[in-house]
């Protein structure tokens, strides 16, 4: 026969329950922070890559826009989508770069935040 569920019982099962909830919704916004924020420093990276093209000077930057944007609208089809395809690629290496070194941080600030609340037996 089952046992009758006591309201302690009751309260403490929820509150457990609370607990995973709360540290799921913790990880999923660390993690969804985590990668936005190394998405936007790939970008940054490829923006510095053309900076650093331009030898920093701010006229040279913008005609090395204004060439590439040039060639851009004037190429055929299959060079657009090379090109696109090149740039693809160089973003998903930066950005596959960026995780490799940045992931042991983000787990052992993961594993200190979830070992740090207290736990029920």
């Amino acid at each position: 026969m089952r046992k009758p569920v006591l309201p302690a019982d009751l309260f403490a099962r929820l509150a457990r329950v609370g607990r995973c909830v709360s540290d799921v919704c913790h990880f999923v916004l660390c993690t969804t922070l985590w990668l936005s924020g190394t998405i936007v420093g790939a970008l940054g990276l490829l923006l510095g890559f053309v900076i650093v093209a331009a030898d920093g000077r701010p006229l040279r930057f913008f005609a090395h826009v204004q060439n590439l944007s040039t060639h851009y609208l004037f190429a055929t089809h299959e060079a657009r989508t090379r090109f696109d395809h090149q740039l693809l690629a160089v973003f998903v290496a930066i950005l596959g770069m960026l995780l490799v070194a940045r992931l042991p941080g983000f787990v052992l600030r993961m594993r200190r935040d979830l070992r740090g609340r207290p736990s029920d037996v």
